[in-house]
């Protein structure tokens, strides 16, 4: 009787359960319903708000198309508008010129005859005849007129000076022809004989640049090379350096430590190839490093057996490779004095 008790009070509440259940399903029925009807309201009112902007595109379309075709016509006008003004411009320079042709021609006319043109004019009968033809007969008769000219009495004479002008012109023109083609041919002498010894100085430079370029650099390869090698005295040199680990490049592409020591390769390669009894360098090493300044102070070093350096600086290891020592103190103020030390 318990069980059964409880098994019926568990079907009422499992059909208090199922009452509602169903009545949330109706209402679940009834509210999908309505959500269909609203969605199918906002269907159609989107395809007729689609319509509407198709609609509208195409009008905007249409003004675009408008649009641009009044450009092009009223481009097409403003063309018109300058070739009309260019035309009328053109029209006035010629009525311009015609006034002053006949203005000419009636003071031409009123100088020659005595008389104004006017009454020429209204004096003058009309010629028979074909205007083309008597152009023509007007051309040949004012030719015919200009070749007679006057008559020239001293003619003869005056032929005479100018045979003898004559002569003397032509040998004055053989003599600068023949000195023209003597200054070509020391030309072609004096350039054959520079680029000969340009070429040859410029290998011995090449040679040193590369030998001092690796010691600098302990390794990496350098090059001078002719921009042009058929024309060596007006080419360009071009400089290629390529420290060890670097691909080769031009001098223009490295940094500003790695110029300074190409700068100083070539520099003392040339040195090598003519030696100079003095040289000064003024804060060369200022870009270097410490290693690259001793490397650079040893190369000075080894070269001061031919050559005297003056070295400004201001970098201590350079100072330590000088046998001397020049500085400016000033002790006292406003007093300035020149210290110097021999290392040696």
């Amino acid at each position: 009787r318990a069980a059964r008790r409880g098994a019926r009070e568990g079907l009422e509440e499992l059909a208090e359960e199922e009452k509602g259940l169903r009545a949330a399903v109706a209402e679940a029925e009834r509210v999908r319903g309505e959500g269909g009807v609203a969605l199918q309201d906002l269907f159609n009112r989107r395809d007729d708000a689609q319509r509407k902007l198709a609609a509208e595109d195409r009008r905007l379309e249409k003004a675009e198309e408008a649009v641009v075709a009044a450009e092009r016509e009223i481009l097409l006008l403003r063309t018109r508008e300058r070739e009309s003004a260019d035309h009328r411009h053109a029209l006035e320079l010629r009525e311009l010129e015609i006034r002053n042709r006949a203005t000419g021609l009636g003071e031409r006319l009123e100088a020659e005859w005595g008389r104004p043109a006017t009454a020429l004019l209204r004096d003058t009968e009309p010629a028979e005849g074909e205007p083309a033809a008597l152009r023509t007969g007007l051309k040949e008769i004012v030719a015919a007129l200009e070749k007679i000219g006057p008559v020239n009495m001293l003619a003869v004479e005056e032929h005479e000076e100018e045979r003898a002008r004559l002569d003397f012109l032509t040998a004055q023109r053989d003599d600068l022809a023949t000195a023209r083609d003597d200054l070509r041919r020391a030309i072609r002498n004096i350039n054959a004989t520079a680029s000969d010894l340009f070429t040859r100085t410029f290998e011995q430079i090449q040679e040193h640049f590369r030998a001092t370029f690796r010691r600098l650099f302990r390794g990496g390869r350098a090059d001078l090379r002719l921009a042009d090698a058929d024309s060596p005295l007006e080419c360009p040199i071009e400089i290629h350096a390529s420290p060890g680990g670097k691909r080769a490049q031009r001098i223009d592409q490295l940094s500003g430590g790695e110029r300074a020591l190409t700068a100083l390769a070539l520099l003392f390669g040339i040195y090598l190839v003519k030696p100079s009894p003095f040289c000064v360098l003024d804060e060369v090493d200022a870009p270097l490093d410490d290693a690259n300044v001793g490397r650079f102070a040893k190369l000075v070093e080894a070269m001061s057996r031919d050559t005297q350096f003056i070295v400004i600086t201001h970098s201590k290891r350079t100072m330590e490779a000088a046998s001397h020592l020049y500085g400016v103190t000033m002790a006292e103020a406003g007093v300035s004095s020149v210290v110097s030390v021999q290392l040696n």
